[in-house]
């Protein structure tokens, strides 16, 4: 982690979505973060994820199934759902940036250039704002699709605790 916007040379990892499973969460506290720490990491998602993601969600539009369709519309090819995209950031702050006790409660998002399978993304988050009151993080969003802004917004997340019986 740095201070100041990621530049996604942070972390890249093969495999599916870009993650082993083997992978093992951060575990930052509150304490451990300030204005301006950040983190990124660079994924590529493919065609079959796609399809996986539309299975999963039942969100089958044409606009993400058929480049055919896409293309008709003004498209270079089908477009990744907008909310899978949306999933990277929960793995940014349930894996990174916080990570392992990350307790994600808001997410506002603008997606501004299209997605399409097998671009490489990077996924960064900056932290923007802290309250001490309530030990919650605001952090500034941007993926970009090959070098090109496609997304920016904020999330808000908190932290959980362990429960002492």
């Amino acid at each position: 982690m740095r201070t100041g916007m990621a530049a996604c040379d942070d972390l890249h990892l093969p495999g599916e979505f870009g993650l082993r499973m083997t992978e093992t969460a951060r575990s930052l506290l509150f304490s451990d973060l300030h204005v301006g720490i950040d983190f990124s990491f660079e994924t590529r998602i493919s065609s079959e994820e796609v399809d996986r993601f539309a299975t999963i969600t039942g969100d089958i539009s044409p606009l993400h199934m058929d480049s055919g369709f896409a293309r008709a519309r003004g498209f270079r090819d089908r477009v990744v759902h907008g909310a899978l995209q949306v999933g990277l950031v929960s793995r940014l702050i349930g894996v990174y940036l916080p990570g392992r006790d990350c307790l994600f409660q808001q997410c506002q998002m603008s997606f501004v250039s299209p997605v399409y399978p097998g671009q490489l993304l990077c996924v960064s988050g900056e932290v923007d704002q802290l309250s001490d009151a309530t030990q919650t993080v605001v952090l500034k969003i941007r993926i970009t699709a090959d070098g090109k802004a496609c997304a920016r917004g904020k999330v808000h997340f908190g932290f959980t605790n362990t429960v002492n019986d």
